[in-house]
């Protein structure tokens, strides 16, 4: 017998491709170019957010011409929803190595600009000489907040793959794909 109160959960299924694995590499290549004229005569300090930009950046440093230094830091602000959370959980916190560093602090995406902005101010208290940031994508309502190198702007739509996740689901898609829900009529909740 159905419940009064049964309720329809939500099927999350990747999309339309938003970007091409091929666009993407390209991108990629160009933003490695620019950082390696930018940042001549210094070994940044390559520092990945993890989880989501593991992937880019692990492609992202191998177009950078110099030496560098690998420091990845684990944040996360959304956990298994599609909106951030408003707090940006840090559990190792902000390694000490980054001291004396020129930091390049490399994410995902800027969205709300929470991690971006607490791990800016965060990195420069704990004595980096200088922080720079890159994102690969930027979302339409954050087009005023500021990252040193973006490789794509977005429309504002929940975006999987090459890194990006929800629920810790998609990240290994090779293109960048929008978020489709729909509901799933095989999954009411049923009491008897």
């Amino acid at each position: 017998m159905r419940s009064e109160h049964s309720t329809q959960k939500m099927d999350d299924r990747p999309a339309r491709i938003l970007l091409k694995r091929a666009e993407i590499q390209e991108r990629i290549r160009s933003l490695g170019e620019q950082i390696t004229l930018e940042m001549q005569g210094l070994t940044p300090c390559i520092m990945p957010i993890l989880d989501g930009g593991m992937i880019f950046t692990s492609d992202l440093i191998r177009q950078i011409s110099l030496p560098i230094t690998l420091l990845p830091i684990k944040a996360s602000s959304y956990g298994q929803e599609r909106v951030s959370s408003g707090r940006l959980e840090l559990p190792l916190g902000v390694s000490p190595l980054a001291r004396d560093q020129d930091v390049l602090l490399v994410d995902d995406i800027l969205d709300t600009g929470l991690t971006l902005t607490t791990l800016y101010s965060s990195l420069l208290a704990a004595g980096a000489r200088s922080v720079r940031t890159c994102v690969l994508l930027r979302k339409q309502h954050a087009v005023h907040l500021h990252a040193d190198y973006i490789g794509f702007d977005i429309p504002n739509e929940f975006v999987v793959g090459y890194g990006l996740d929800h629920a810790g689901h998609h990240r290994n898609l090779p293109d960048i794909r929008c978020l489709e829900t729909r509901k799933n009529p095989k999954s009411l909740n049923q009491s008897s």
